[in-house]
């Protein structure tokens, strides 16, 4: 029996009032994360940094001259919802960044991988000098 036009608008209507789109991009990069090969998860990993570096790039070429390298980290990551600590007595500057905090730049990874490589290829294009090293829940950033 073909259905009627009236009870196919009322099914579109249903459909319509309940329909959420969603973003399954992180869903998907995780996923692959998780059970790809160890060459997927370098490609994607290294796919990440590069976004990351050319973010940075951008965000460079935007900010005054005068403006440091760990201030533009620095306010990046204020902005971006991303918990930092700047830890005095250091050499040199250093920005500490909980990985603990699972909305890194508001996706909802619960890894932490795609989040590191993000910023360290943001910061290598901020600071070409910046050292970024990792702890088990911390990333350290030294200029």
């Amino acid at each position: 029996m073909k259905k009627g036009q009236f009870s196919r608008d009322w099914s579109l209507l249903k459909l319509a009032r309940t329909w959420e789109p969603r973003d399954i991009g992180g869903e998907v990069v995780e996923r692959v994360l998780r059970e790809g090969s160890p060459e997927a998860v370098a490609d994607i990993l290294d796919v990440i940094g590069t976004i990351g570096f050319e973010d940075g790039e951008k965000a460079k070429e935007r900010m005054p001259s005068l403006m440091q390298p760990v201030e533009i980290i620095e306010s990046t990551l204020l902005v971006a919802g991303v918990e930092t600590e700047r830890l005095d007595g250091e050499e040199r500057p250093t920005i500490m960044i909980n990985l603990e905090a699972h909305d890194l730049f508001g996706y909802p990874f619960s890894m932490t991988e795609p989040a590191v490589a993000y910023i360290t290829g943001f910061v290598q294009a901020v600071s070409g000098g910046a050292a970024v090293s990792q702890s088990e829940d911390h990333l350290l950033i030294r200029f």
